[in-house]
């Protein structure tokens, strides 16, 4: 009896790892190799410069938090060892 394979709506068929490794009891030595692509194989859009521009605009506003918080709290440290630890 065959096993049912359970289909993603996500799943484009691409191969993450090859796991044909010659030795193992499910290899097949007729499988393509490891260089060649699928021949079913849909190229992604290319994204406008209106969603390249977003994407790194969202990538800033996801990081600039974390930074200014480090930057603050460097200058804190700076301005407690001048005031404080030094005088």
């Amino acid at each position: 009896m065959k096993k049912k394979r359970k289909v993603y709506p996500d799943d484009d068929g691409r191969v993450i790892a090859k796991m044909n490794v010659e030795g193992m009891p499910f290899y097949n030595p007729n499988a393509p190799k490891s260089g060649e692509e699928p021949t079913n194989k849909h190229p992604l859009p290319k994204p406008s410069f209106r969603e390249t521009w977003r994407l790194i605009m969202d990538a800033y506003a996801a990081v600039m938090p974390v930074a200014l918080l480090f930057i603050a709290a460097f200058a804190l440290l700076i301005v407690f060892m001048v005031f404080v630890w030094f005088k």
